[in-house]
């Protein structure tokens, strides 16, 4: 299969799975692994919580200046790539590739606790909702944890778990990379619903339309509608590359990009392509990150490093303005200004305001 990928996406998946290799190595090595940042915003906190490699930082969210890190000092027993979460009641649920999933406070970093019952790393973030915690894991298992971290219910899939749930008044929904898309009972974890095979790795988060309609990304280089109460295909739309996150959804538009480095609008409702465009074509083309949309305009990023604002109606471009290092992560908005968090640049998080300019970036002082 390798051999017949196109080489923006060999290239990637090679990055991914080198990634995956170090972090597993690094439990008994001596060195930090790298990963890819993913982040939080709490606005009203006016603190960012980034979890970038060897800790979780809170970041304050008005001039970039570190509140506090967990851990406190490295250990290379622990390193994280998933975005970290809040609860309700005040807790930073952050997973590990120590296997843990950890509860922190927010507001000084110190431990709660940790769950402990995961068999593999956790890649992406868990889902909070009410008193549940829903954590996926590359172990094939969903844990369902309440808000004190003691298990509820687990439910094993037939393959890794790199994607969040999302779930609705009824049920949650599961993608896997095992092509397959599971809908579960809430209190139970019951299976309702188990889709046909999609025809490729599910990586990216879904996307819910409250009208009953999910909308996920494949790599078998589609973006798919389902029925969200049966399970059934409602039609599926090819791209010209792999589709890594999930997509923007906009009145009846969904926005997304691929690994190919084009980006798309499609119709929400029969999935034909309204527009698409191709801002880069170098070898570092791939859109992997969700886009985020904010008033008029379209924001995205590329692994080349750069940041686009294009046109929702049309695709045409406003500007495009270079982070620097390459770009994979989700970005986040916090009010007036836009917060990306890049690997291979000066710092490892920028805040920048809607026209792209630079407003602060953070790098991690080091540690004595």
């Amino acid at each position: 299969m390798i051999l017949q990928m196109k080489k923006p996406h060999f290239l990637f998946l090679t990055a991914i799975l080198l990634l995956a290799s170090l972090l597993t190595s690094c439990a008994g090595g001596t060195g930090i692994a790298s990963s890819w940042p993913g982040l939080t915003v709490d606005t009203e906190g006016e603190t960012v919580y980034l979890a970038f490699q060897a800790h979780v930082y809170a970041i304050n969210l008005t001039n970039g200046t570190e509140k506090w890190r967990f851990p406190a000092k490295a250990d290379n027993k622990i390193t994280f790539y998933a975005s970290p979460v809040l609860t309700e009641d005040n807790q930073l649920i952050a997973g590990g590739y120590d296997r843990l999933l950890y509860s922190l406070n927010p507001n000084n970093g110190q431990q709660n606790w940790a769950f402990q019952g995961s068999g593999d790393h956790y890649i992406t973030a868990p889902l909070v909702a009410g008193e549940n915690i829903f954590a996926p894991s590359a172990d094939n298992f969903l844990y369902t944890l309440n808000l004190a971290g003691s298990l509820r219910w687990k439910f094993r899939a037939e393959h890794a778990l790199w994607s969040t749930p999302v779930m609705d008044e009824k049920y949650i929904y599961l993608p896997s990379m095992d092509h397959h898309l599971y809908a579960l009972e809430t209190d139970t974890g019951n299976l309702v619903w188990k889709s046909e095979d999609l025809g490729g790795a599910l990586v990216g988060n879904p996307t819910f339309d409250p009208q009953g309609i999910l909308y996920i990304g494949t790599f078998g280089s589609e973006m798919i509608a389902l029925n969200a109460s049966s399970g059934k295909v409602l039609w599926r739309t090819p791209t010209a590359g792999w589709v890594w996150s999930g997509p923007a959804l906009e009145g009846e538009t969904l926005y997304f990009g691929d690994l190919e480095g084009k980006f798309y609008a499609l119709n929400a409702k029969d999935g034909t392509i309204r527009w698409q465009v191709q801002p880069d074509a170098s070898e570092n083309r791939a859109i992997a990150g969700k886009p985020l949309i904010l008033g008029d305009t379209i924001y995205f990023a590329s692994k080349a490093g750069i940041l686009y604002a294009v046109d929702p109606v049309n695709g045409s471009p406003r500007w495009n303005k270079t982070v620097g290092g390459e770009i994979y992560a989700n970005m986040v908005a916090a009010g007036d200004i836009l917060l990306i968090a890049p690997v291979k640049a000066d710092a490892i998080l920028f805040a920048v305001d809607l026209n792209g300019n630079p407003k602060w970036s953070y790098t991690p002082a080091k540690e004595k």
